[in-house]
């Protein structure tokens, strides 16, 4: 029975299944209609559905078309919304930038005017305050005495002593009787000093009147002198007669007969086409160079107080006289300044000369020979690129012309580029750089707030220290080279190094601005600043150029510029011989005056001539 039922139901599954796999046979809802009415309306349900189902669809489309419509004019009001809002992005970038920059401006107006105000500071405190101190950081303040502000107190104990009042004397002057001045000390920080002794001259003596004392009268002892200095300024004109003569051969001529030895020696001190005397024009002459007394200061001052009136232009044309007699000895001034293995040390300043156009900026040279005690100005002129004459020169073709051929050993100036560049050219030549520019931008960085720079400023005072050591010993050049590269020496100038080095990778908004230029300038230049090192006859700074132009500055600030080139050319010559003298240790007038006289006789041999080569007695 079991079997049975399986069976069927095997059976019913195999039916089910094919039925399921036989296609469905379409509907056809009209089999089931009895008659034609029904399927009419049948008929017409359907188109009622379908136009519904039309309309339906009409009104999906016109939506559709709306929503279309709707979209392009989004995407267009989207479109222009992205567009407005990338150029306000870029207006917001823009002015982002600019505040940026603005900030930027502001920060480096901001450090500028910081600068320019401790520049300002310094530059007041040097014009109206102390002068500033070489070799230390601040000037230790000295305790005052009785002899502070007199003019001939040198600042020793034994300097300007208080003369005595005079006593009357109650002693025969054969019986007066001197006392015995104690012995003084010695002073070993004085050894190689010159003292002021208060010498003008030889003394005339006035000797007392003994025989206006009353009878009976005692002169107890001869007391100091009473010194008393007196000037007598005034000039004199003389009128030296001339005769028109004629000699018995025919030759006519125009002669001064002297009646004395006196008269002949006025006369013959007449500078050639002047009508003043060479002592007189040198008294000018150093008035105006050495003195920077203006011209028309000179004219219509000095010389209307002595009863003289005088035109500006007469002085000119005196000086002009002047400068053609010295020029002559220039060439062997410079041979004898420029031997070979010269060290010499340069340095120019700038100066204005008149022109119908107005004034023109030109520059002044200095060249120094520290050994042979020279001093040369020369106003050279230089051609530029396009071959136009440039009067007064300050680039490299107007030091590199006044060198010339010189064989010198070393160049000594400041971190002016022309010196730099002369590397190249002249190999043979070491060039030094100058100890006190560096420090003195240190000294402007301290003043302006700048701690940092006391570091340097103590170790650049302890290598001046030296120098001053190694001059009151007297050290030869042998051994001032070693002691210079002693490990004392070699310790100051390695930690100079070191804290350069470090201060310099910290960056530059680490420090002041006048500080990172100190720092820049010492990197820059320290080959050329510790090249002293190498030689015991070089010096550490370049002051002995720096001292011997400092006057032209002052005939600047005073007589503001130059009639003419011509006039800046004699400048040069005078300045040249001025400084010269001072170099020697002679009197700029009492040479002018020997050298008139020589030129006069008809002296030519120029090289015996000169400031260290004339004998004045």
């Amino acid at each position: 029975m079991e079997l049975d039922e399986i069976a069927n139901r095997i059976r019913n599954i195999s039916q089910l299944e094919r039925l399921e796999q036989q296609p469905a046979a379409p509907y056809d809802p009209a089999e089931a209609m009895e008659n034609l009415e029904e399927a009419k309306n049948y008929i017409r349900f359907l188109y009622a559905q379908l136009m519904e189902q039309k309309e339906a669809y009409r009104r999906v489309l016109s939506a559709l078309d709306e929503i279309k419509e709707d979209q392009k004019e989004t995407r267009k009001l989207a479109k222009a919304q992205s567009d407005r809002i990338a150029k306000l992005l870029e207006a917001i970038a823009a002015l982002t930038g600019d505040l940026k920059d603005a900030n930027t401006k502001i920060v480096e107006l901001t450090r500028t005017n910081e600068t320019l105000n401790a520049r300002l500071n310094i530059a007041n405190k040097e014009r109206y305050g102390t002068s500033k101190s070489q070799k230390g950081i601040k000037s230790k303040p000295q305790p005052k005495g009785k002899n502070d502000g007199r003019d001939d107190f040198d600042g020793t104990n034994s300097a300007a002593q208080e003369e005595p009042e005079q006593q009357d004397g109650t002693e025969n002057q054969e019986n007066r009787a001197v006392e015995n001045e104690p012995e003084k000390a010695e002073r070993t920080n004085r050894q190689g000093k010159r003292y002021n002794k208060q010498v003008v001259g030889t003394p005339i003596k006035h000797e007392c009147d003994t025989s206006k004392l009353p009878e009976g009268t005692v002169i107890i002892k001869e007391m100091k002198p009473k010194i008393v200095r007196d000037i007598v300024c005034h000039i004199r004109e003389h009128h030296f007669q001339r005769l028109k003569v004629r000699y018995p051969d025919g030759k006519e001529d125009i002669v001064y007969l002297p009646a004395s030895k006196e008269e002949e020696k006025i006369y013959n001190e007449i500078v050639p086409g002047t009508s003043v005397t060479s002592n007189l024009l040198a008294h000018l002459l150093f008035d105006r160079y050495q003195m920077a007394t203006p011209v028309y200061r000179e004219a219509k001052n000095r010389l209307a107080s002595m009863n003289w009136n005088t035109c500006r232009q007469n002085l000119h044309n005196w000086a002009d006289k002047g400068a053609i007699h010295l020029n002559k000895l220039i060439p062997a001034l410079k041979s004898a300044a420029l031997h070979k293995g010269a060290d010499v040390n340069v340095d120019e300043t700038w100066c204005r000369y008149q022109t119908r156009f107005g004034h023109r900026k030109t520059y002044m040279w200095c060249l120094a020979n520290r050994k042979a005690g020279i001093v040369i100005f020369f106003y050279e002129d230089a051609v530029d690129e396009k071959g136009n004459q440039k009067h007064g020169g300050r680039s490299r073709s107007v030091l590199k012309e006044f060198l010339g051929d010189a064989k010198i050993r070393s160049l000594q100036s400041d971190g002016y580029n022309v010196y730099m560049y002369l590397d190249g050219e002249l190999m043979d030549v070491e060039h030094l750089c100058c100890m006190a520019h560096a420090r003195a931008k240190f000294k402007y960085a301290y003043d302006q707030g700048c701690e940092a720079a006391r570091f340097f400023l103590e170790q650049i005072g302890l290598l001046y220290k030296r120098e001053e050591q190694y001059r009151t010993d007297g050290d030869t050049a042998s051994n001032i080279k070693l002691k210079r590269n002693d490990a004392y020496t070699k310790g100051i100038v390695q930690s100079m190094k070191c804290r350069m080095l470090e201060m310099i990778a910290q960056g530059e908004t680490e420090v002041t601005d006048l500080m990172w230029r100190a720092l820049k300038y010492l990197q820059t230049f320290w080959k050329n600043l510790f090249a002293y090192r190498n030689n015991g006859d070089y010096t550490i700074d370049n002051l002995v150029a720096e001292r011997a132009i400092r006057p032209m500055t002052v005939q600047r600030k005073n007589s503001l510029f130059y009639c003419s080139v011509k006039g800046a050319t004699s400048a040069a010559i005078y300045n040249t011989f001025i400084e010269t003298c001072k170099q020697v240790g002679i009197p700029f007038q009492e040479y002018f005056k020997k050298v008139i006289q020589a030129f006069k006789s008809g002296r030519e041999d120029y090289e015996n001539l000169l400031p260290m080569t004339i004998k004045l007695t």
